[in-house]
């Protein structure tokens, strides 16, 4: 008896463990029959109708565009900080900045982080690099550092005088008698010399004092702060950063662009002031046969060739191919978006979620290492104190639901990819799109390349990196989206 039962536990954990193995042992997509796990029928997915933008027709300004665009990427600094030269297209501004934004109780009190008035530096905007609105970039142009200065100071053995202009970090309350505003901001910028009632009640601070003006103790500050000739009342605590003595000032006025990218400021009328503290200039080198043979390898003029008529035929079919390339992103990505409002994923296979979340992980150390390296190249300093403080700011995260990054790739992005793959192979299976070992044999090169490049590494550290795995699941996914792509009806 004592025997049977021993074998009977000898044979359910002999089982179990070939069953845990087994499970362990991984999930192919190219060997497993994809109608288990996916349902879909085939106008589902093959020449479906899609509405999207036209491809866009390269013009000769897009080829004018492009050449500046490569002349302005090969520049050479050749004068920095020298006050007497003017800011031009493509020249960096190196700015001390406060900027206001009206709204409904005035504009006198800039937004958070909207201003760097007390920082040690000043910070640099590339003149046409779509950071600064366009009025203010516009209005900087032909600009010289010499016109505008700026001189803060914290010395704490000078007080705060009347004609002074002194920047606050703040806590406030305003009120017109209808409007109530509230909030906290940081380098807010006060001009004693325009403001009697506000001198009065700064006079003989100190940089570095703590203030309260009505927020607990003390009274409000009343007084026209808008100029609509009826008063206001405001009451504001913080401390006073620095003072500011025979500042002078640039000062541009102007409705921002109803488009810009941040929210804060798109469509509203603000107010910059600023002063150009010093000016990066750029010369331009001339596009010459050396040039290119240094820059761009790929180019070959024929001999005797006209240099400015072939390169711009090169520029021309660089500007085609990408508007292709884009045209193709655009329905790849409606296509996706029908896929995603599908309910045709019967279930996940564990073993296929186990090995995407092993790779998710990798793949986010790995952006780690690569961002973090790169930051510190060129700032000093790697920003991120690990690959989950990374992770939290690549997948911007602040204010979500999930716990940890951890939590959100295995949630939200592993079963996501598990499903574009499983309709990717399911596809490939039902129309016969699976790749042949000659397309991986073609393509494997520029793929290898491709990260290679872009990685700065050899192609097989690539191939060491991600694996052969890896790239046949790339050169799939390309076969049978740029399938999809030729049999989708654009609307």
């Amino acid at each position: 008896m004592r025997n049977r039962r021993a074998i009977r536990v000898f044979s359910f954990t002999l089982v179990f463990a070939l069953l845990f193995l087994l499970a362990s042992c991984g999930f192919s997509y190219e060997k497993s029959r994809m109608s288990k796990y996916v349902k879909m029928a085939r106008e589902d997915y093959y020449g479906v109708s899609v509405s999207i933008p036209a491809a866009k027709e390269v013009t000769d300004e897009d080829i004018d565009l492009e050449i500046r665009t490569f002349r302005l990427e090969l520049r050479t600094l050749v004068s920095e900080g020298e006050l007497t030269v003017h800011a031009g297209w493509g020249d960096t501004v190196n700015l001390y900045y406060h900027i206001t934004v009206e709204g409904e109780g005035g504009g006198f009190l800039p937004p958070e982080d909207f201003s760097n008035m007390t920082d040690d530096a000043p910070h640099g905007f590339v003149l046409g690099g779509e950071i600064l609105p366009k009025a203010f970039e516009n209005a900087l142009l032909d600009h010289a550092a010499i016109e505008t200065h700026y001189a803060p100071t914290t010395d704490t053995e000078q007080t705060v005088g009347a004609n002074d202009v002194i920047y606050l970090d703040l806590s406030y309350r305003y009120t017109d008698g209808e409007n109530v505003a509230s909030g906290t901001t940081r380098a807010a910028r006060l001009d004693l010399s325009e403001n009697a009632v506000a001198a009065a009640a700064f006079a003989g601070l100190y940089p570095g004092d703590d203030f309260d003006c009505g927020m607990e103790t003390g009274e409000p500050l009343v007084y026209d702060w808008d100029g609509d000739g009826e008063n206001e009342t405001l009451a504001m605590a913080g401390a006073v950063v620095s003072v500011s003595r025979g500042e002078i000032l640039g000062r541009i006025e102007a409705d921002i662009e109803a488009d810009y990218f941040d929210d804060v400021l798109a469509g509203k009328h603000a107010v910059l002031q600023y002063a150009i503290q010093t000016v990066d200039v750029y010369s331009v080198p001339e596009i010459t046969e050396e040039l290119l043979r240094e820059n761009l390898p790929e180019f070959k003029l024929s001999e005797g060739g006209d240099l400015d008529g072939e390169f711009r035929d090169y520029v021309y079919q660089v500007l085609l191919n990408e508007s292709r390339r884009e045209w193709q992103a655009t329905i790849e990505e409606e296509l996706w978006r029908r896929f995603d409002s599908l309910d045709c994923v019967r279930k996940y296979p564990a073993a296929a979620l186990r090995e995407e979340t092993k790779a998710q992980e990798k793949q986010l150390e790995r952006l780690y290492e690569y961002y973090g390296a790169r930051l510190e190249e060129e700032y000093g300093v790697n920003p991120f104190d690990s690959v989950e403080d990374f992770g939290y700011a690549y997948y911007e995260l602040d204010g979500t639901v999930y716990d940890n990054v951890h939590e959100y790739l295995k949630k939200e992005v592993v079963p996501h990819t598990v499903k574009q793959k499983l309709i990717i192979y399911y596809i490939a299976e039902q129309e016969g799109w699976e790749m042949t070992e000659d397309e991986y044999a073609s393509e494997l090169p520029d793929q290898l390349a491709y990260y290679a490049s872009s990685e700065g590494v050899t192609t097989a550290e690539v191939m060491a990196k991600y694996g052969e795995n890896f790239f046949r699941q790339a050169v799939q996914y390309n076969k049978v989206l740029t399938n999809l792509v030729a049999v989708t009806v654009i609307e």
